[in-house]
């Protein structure tokens, strides 16, 4: 199953034969698909043998396969199936060499070289999905960027590639804390972003904090050394039933972005909103 349309375009999964497999927002579902317009649990597809069938699990915008709005269908190689308002995916047969070379076109349109995290462009579809979902169902949204404290000085005592592995280990203490669902991103040299679903401040309080000690402990070995680095977190909150009239996504971000200058100006190390 190969995604066409939607924030994440590229993406590749591989669909077991002879078992149904949900597909919808929800975590509870086995394909994760984000698109306010997708139910939490919007249709399921199994595969048997040459062909696949697809069924709509009562979802509220409707499952369509060529147009054409359906409860259950048989696809065929090469079909395409549209759901929410902006994804569509294909049913494909491919050999492994097919699919590593689809997994790669996906990971240069995603994901960040050097961390392997998602980058900047993706970053921004998916804060423009989360935060029109949020302001559409009264759901919070929160954001929290960090900035690498002192990068510019791991890179002139050791060298670039110890700051680039620096950059590494952290991105790995991020997405080892976050939910599946979260968004974790390099949006910067030295900066990151954590979109979190469905999350009030104080939970994003708590979030920050965690992260805040895992980096703080962190020890990056290279050459023989041990790196160690801390980082600062600004913390804005999109909160449920208190939306700002008139707000964007790019005021959440920027919002953060305040935080983190204000905070710099104190010290580093630290979280705040």
């Amino acid at each position: 199953m190969l995604v066409l349309t939607g924030t994440r375009f590229g993406e590749l999964f591989r669909l077991p034969p002879g078992r149904p497999v949900q597909i919808g927002r929800g975590e509870e579902v086995e394909i994760q698909l984000d698109d306010e317009g997708i139910s939490r649990v919007h249709c399921s597809v199994e595969a048997r043998g040459a062909e696949a069938i697809v069924r709509d699990l009562g979802s509220h915008n409707g499952t369509y396969v060529g147009g054409e709005r359906i409860t259950e269908k048989v696809l065929v190689d090469g079909d395409r199936v549209q759901i929410g308002s902006g994804t569509t995916f294909k049913l494909a047969y491919a050999d492994e060499v097919e699919v590593n070379y689809q997994r790669r076109l996906a990971e240069i349109a995603l994901r960040d070289p050097l961390t392997g995290v998602y980058n900047r462009r993706h970053f921004g579809e998916r804060l423009t999905s989360e935060f029109a979902a949020a302001q559409r169902y009264k759901r919070p949204l929160a954001l929290v960027m960090l900035d690498v404290d002192h990068l510019s000085r791991v890179n002139e005592g050791h060298g670039r590639p110890a700051g680039d592995e620096v950059l590494r280990g952290i991105a790995q203490v991020l997405q080892g804390l976050v939910r599946g669902a979260d968004v974790v991103a390099r949006v910067g040299g030295d900066e990151f972003a954590v979109l979190l679903r469905e999350t009030e401040l104080e939970g994003a309080q708590r979030m920050a904090e965690r992260l805040r000690k895992k980096v703080e402990q962190l020890r990056t070995k290279h050459e023989g050394r041990e790196i160690a680095v801390t980082a600062t977190f600004g913390i804005a909150v999109e909160s449920s039933g208190q939306s700002r009239e008139g707000e964007e996504p790019r005021d959440l971000v920027a919002r953060a972005e305040r935080v983190l200058e204000r905070l710099k100006e104190l010290g580093v190390n630290r979280i705040g909103n």
